[in-house]
């Protein structure tokens, strides 16, 4: 049966945005401590007498490979003050940054976010997509060894702006430098439908679902992984990143 394909639309009018930092996939930017993460505590013979590490977790890799990645567009070096003002310069000096004020906040997120002013970056790409779709911008979480992090949100671009500011916070008031090409935000496409969660006695046909998935683990010396998820597909058709003839 043929399924409809739906498309998310990033343009920007920068070529070397384009060419050198593109929208790109989200599992192509694994944090460099979880790729190079050993796949085994103990390893033996058959899987299910193996022990893994964290990095075996369905759910974490699944995550880290969730939807796509808006790169630093250019070199970024921030100069926090004291009185929570923002020095800056950017490689490419046609963008900049607003930004909010520290009283905006109060004391939300203090804990984790030392320098209270929200930085928003220019944004150099226009988003739109298809009615119903909205994009969830989620921080590049398991990057942590970073001095910043975006700030989560969610945007309806298929009625809303086209081209909205990237915020991201500092975690310390100290310079902090964000290289070229280094993934900023992560982008997931969310479909907008009316969705029921319902709340109830647990019923027969919840244990028989439940034991029939518990059946799966038993399939194989391989391991029950391949069993118990669906591939989440995303494609990037890149377009216009030849030089003009």
């Amino acid at each position: 049966m043929f399924k409809k394909k739906y498309d998310i639309y990033f343009e920007t009018d920068n070529y070397a945005v384009r060419k050198y930092a593109p929208i790109g996939l989200a599992k192509d930017f694994v944090p460099e401590k979880f790729k190079n993460m050993e796949p085994f505590v103990k390893k033996e013979k058959h899987m299910i007498d193996s022990i893994k590490t964290v990095k075996a977790c369905p759910g974490i890799s699944e995550y880290i490979g969730l939807g796509y990645v808006i790169p630093a567009w250019c070199d970024m070096e921030f100069y926090p003050d004291e009185y929570g003002q923002v020095g800056a310069r950017y490689s490419d000096p046609s963008y900049g940054h607003a930004y909010h004020y520290p009283e905006q906040m109060a004391d939300f997120k203090e804990d984790k976010f030392k320098f209270r002013t929200p930085i928003k970056l220019d944004n150099p790409w226009y988003t739109y997509s298809e009615p119903g779709w909205s994009l969830l911008y989620l921080p590049m979480l398991y990057h942590e060894e970073k001095n910043w992090e975006a700030v989560p949100g969610i945007i309806d671009h298929d009625v809303g702006a086209l081209r909205s500011p990237i915020n991201i916070m500092l975690k310390e008031p100290k310079e902090t430098f964000i290289k070229q090409g280094e993934p900023i935000v992560q982008v997931v496409p969310i479909y907008r439908q009316d969705v029921n969660v319902r709340t109830r006695d647990l019923n027969e046909t919840t244990l028989k679902r439940n034991k029939s998935v518990y059946t799966m683990f038993a399939m194989s010396f391989k391991g029950w992984t391949k069993y118990m998820k669906k591939h989440k597909r995303y494609n990037i058709d890149t377009f216009d990143t030849d030089l003009p003839k």
